[in-house]
């Protein structure tokens, strides 16, 4: 981003007409893009920043009750986190309908055990470990079932 004085300098320049625009750039040290840009008033000037106001602490710091930091309170970080947390989209609901897809008997098994554990953790928080059994004869010992043993 180019100062606002240097801006002001193309532009007198360029009033001028004495350099040409390749001449300009090299003067100055910008881009003959940024000095075409100027030139052909498709650089849009940006109103000067306003400064920002000081914060002022009151107090000493103390330990935050939403994410444990010792900080000046109110904690920006848990203000942000939660500016952000109500910025983000809602996930889909889910419907009791499958997505419409044609899966062999073994995944559609698989698929709506999947739906289903999602389901308990978006009702109870976490994973469903009630249903959890043993690799059953002849799988891998990495394999662990859930449900059924199947037939």
């Amino acid at each position: 981003m180019l100062k606002p004085a240097l801006v002001e300098e193309v532009r007198r320049l360029l009033a001028e007409g004495q350099l040409s625009q390749r001449a300009i750039a090299r003067k100055l040290g910008v881009s003959r893009g940024s000095v075409q840009a100027i030139a052909q008033g498709k650089r849009r000037d940006r109103p000067p920043a306003e400064p920002l106001e000081e914060v002022r602490w009151e107090g000493p710091p103390a330990r935050c009750p939403g994410c444990g930091g010792m900080v000046f309170l109110p904690c920006q970080a848990c203000a942000t986190r939660k500016a952000l947390a109500r910025l983000r989209r809602p996930r889909w609901p889910d419907s009791d309908e499958p997505l419409g897809l044609q899966l062999t008997e073994e995944h559609r098994r698989r698929y709506e055990e999947v739906r289903r554990w999602r389901q308990m953790r978006a009702i109870t928080g976490q994973m469903p470990s009630e249903d959890r059994t043993p690799p059953s004869e002849g799988q891998p010992p990495w394999v662990v079932c859930r449900g059924p043993a199947p037939a």
